[in-house]
């Protein structure tokens, strides 16, 4: 006889039952009064002036190999990219790209938008050079809302974490090439 036809075994499967669809319940209802923004930032020192940063960072032999994308590039381009330019991104074994967008660029202050793949929302970056004399600050912050249901708030939250990683192996890349080339 199956130990489910016994009466406190179904009882048992039915207090679980119960108490997962109210964990899911809770963790639904919270969802909906928590943001879907997402703030993120990342720095490190570079031990170069800000002008040979600025001069490296938007370069088409220079970006594609610094700026890490999980599961793909930066797409291969000549020359450097300027305000209003654009290159694609490119991701291993999918035929949609997303887009980095450049909005503004001085010696100063690099501020691009990247489209993820199409139909995802924009995500706002920027890219501060602070010349501390031999050395200079880099700090890359993003900024986005999110739109992937109810799992938004909760992505949103774990961000800081998820898109740190990648952005902490991107600047290390970018400082290692640099401080190469001194």
């Amino acid at each position: 006889m199956s130990n489910l036809s016994h009466p406190s075994a179904l009882y048992a499967l039915r207090k679980v039952t119960r108490i997962s669809a109210l964990v899911i319940l809770l963790l639904v209802v919270v969802g909906f009064f928590m943001p879907t923004d997402y703030r993120v930032e990342r720095s490190v020192v570079v031990k170069a002036s800000r002008d040979a940063i600025y001069q490296h960072i938007l370069q088409g032999d220079s970006l594609p190999n610094w700026m890490f994308i999980q599961d793909g590039k930066v797409d291969d381009f000549e020359g450097v990219l300027g305000e209003g330019d654009s290159v694609a991104l490119v991701y291993n074994g999918e035929t949609e790209q997303g887009l980095l967008s450049v909005i503004e660029s001085s010696s100063s202050v690099i501020r691009f938008d990247v489209r993820p793949k199409p139909g995802v929302n924009l995500v706002r970056n920027q890219i501060e050079l602070q010349d501390n004399g031999s050395e200079t600050l880099v700090t890359w912050t993003i900024e986005g809302d999110l739109n992937a249901g109810w799992l938004s708030p909760y992505l949103a939250f774990f961000a800081n974490d998820i898109a740190g990683r990648n952005f902490e192996h991107s600047l290390q890349n970018l400082k290692e090439q640099v401080e190469l080339m001194r």
